[in-house]
């Protein structure tokens, strides 16, 4: 596939829960080493936005499974990118387990200049040849915006230092461990598994910041999570669906 990235590895044991499935915040974790890696080979990695005082900031995440992720499996994740959609940058992941589609992702992309907290034009970051890509696959390349959960606040937290990345924000990844938390906290459950999600990033959570969390959780397995902080700003909105 045109400009493609492959990795892969064994689901293990400290990335699963109770039934032995892997973790939401362990497969956003893979997804986003897969693009910080492909991101590096096509010359935008974060060496490369340093230099323009610019760090890439996932805004939205799409994703959906087929079946869970059983552990001791071989994960191959294989990412992408899908050309602009309006403001972002389109990455896309396909994932696999002994060769059969297991489930996929897209997500968008924003540039950002660091010093000013300011998107960039994204078409003066992304090399031309990978701006408009018409033969790819593209998953997701329509995600919308979301509306807040509007159940009662369920849990909150406080951002710690084990929850820092490496652009000194709170790891992505760390807001899906926060969704199954308050999924688990409404359900009264641990036993049960995300097939669909949508998370849209809306204002990076810093350290120190405390967050509070409402979740909204249907009959038919449908679920919104959402984030704020303590003035009432959003800090990401979720939806989803639960495994049958």
């Amino acid at each position: 596939m045109f400009y493609s990235h492959r990795i892969a590895g064994k689901i293990r044991h400290h990335e699963c829960n109770a039934a032995g499935n892997m973790k939401l915040h362990n497969l956003l974790d893979r997804l986003q080493n897969a693009a910080a890696e492909h991101a590096a080979i096509l010359n935008v990695g974060m060496d490369e936005m340093a230099e323009m005082q610019l760090i890439w900031v996932l805004s939205r995440l799409q994703l959906h499974l087929f079946e869970p992720l059983p552990l001791g499996e071989i994960l191959e994740v294989t990412t992408f990118p899908a050309g602009i959609q309006r403001i972002f940058a389109h990455r896309c992941y396909d994932l696999r387990i002994d060769d059969k589609r297991i489930g996929f992702a897209g997500s968008f992309w924003l540039p950002v200049n660091a010093a000013a907290n300011r998107p960039v034009n994204v078409k003066k970051v992304l090399p031309p040849e990978i701006r408009e890509l018409p033969e790819v696959e593209k998953f997701f390349p329509d995600m919308d915006k979301l509306a807040p959960a509007s159940g009662e606040i369920c849990r909150s937290y406080k951002v710690g230092a084990g929850d820092i990345d490496l652009n000194r924000h709170l790891n992505n990844a760390v807001y899906a461990r926060w969704i199954s938390d308050s999924l688990g906290e409404k359900l009264n459950t641990f036993e049960f598994a995300v097939q669909e999600l949508q998370i849209n990033f809306l204002s990076a959570g810093q350290f120190g910041e405390e967050i509070f969390l409402r979740a909204d959780a249907g009959k038919n397995g449908s679920f919104s999570v959402s984030g704020e902080k303590a003035d009432g700003s959003a800090v990401f909105q979720a939806q989803g669906k639960l495994f049958a």
